[in-house]
């Protein structure tokens, strides 16, 4: 330590209760002694005690938040057996499922064919100039006083176009 810092024991004591908050607050020993003693005046120190204890006092680091306690980890979810095809067997889900991952993505590739298959069969839908003509033809209808309006007159094209006339 430099000889311009020394303290009698009365001094020391007298500083420790500052110190010993800069420990505290996380400072290691090696960090609180450079910081009193690095960068010291060029003229030299006056009072020992007096120049310490600013240092202590203005140079204390903030104090160190608490650490959060440990979050517990989520309970571990029961078995729950699976209600898909083939041999039973059990999974742990993660919501409220109650099929396992293999069996759900066999239940939706089993679901889509079906609608492929249903879409497959459905007559294609009439072209929009079709439609549009059906409208325009039921419009002049009407404005001739004809009761068959622009419903009418799709539900004809469309019905029409299911049978392939």
């Amino acid at each position: 330590m430099n000889p311009q810092l020394h303290l009698g024991v009365r001094e020391a004591r007298g500083l420790a209760e500052v110190a010993g908050e800069w420990i505290r607050r996380g400072v290691s020993a090696a960090e609180l002694r450079r910081a009193l003693i690095s960068e010291l005046p060029r003229d030299g120190v006056r009072s020992a005690v007096g120049f310490l204890r600013h240092r202590l006092v203005q140079k204390l680091p903030a104090p160190v938040a608490a650490p959060a306690p440990p979050v517990a980890p989520p309970p571990v979810r029961q078995f729950v057996v699976c209600e898909g095809e083939g041999e039973e067997h059990v999974f742990r889900p993660v919501g409220d499922e109650t099929l396992c991952g293999p069996c759900a993505r066999e239940a939706n590739r089993v679901y889509w064919a079906a609608r492929r298959a249903e879409m497959e069969n459905e007559p294609d839908p009439l072209p929009w100039r079709e439609r549009i003509a059906a409208i325009t033809e039921g419009e002049q209808g009407r404005e001739r006083g004809a009761d068959a309006g622009p419903p009418a007159v799709l539900a004809a094209t469309l019905r029409d176009a299911a049978t392939g006339s």
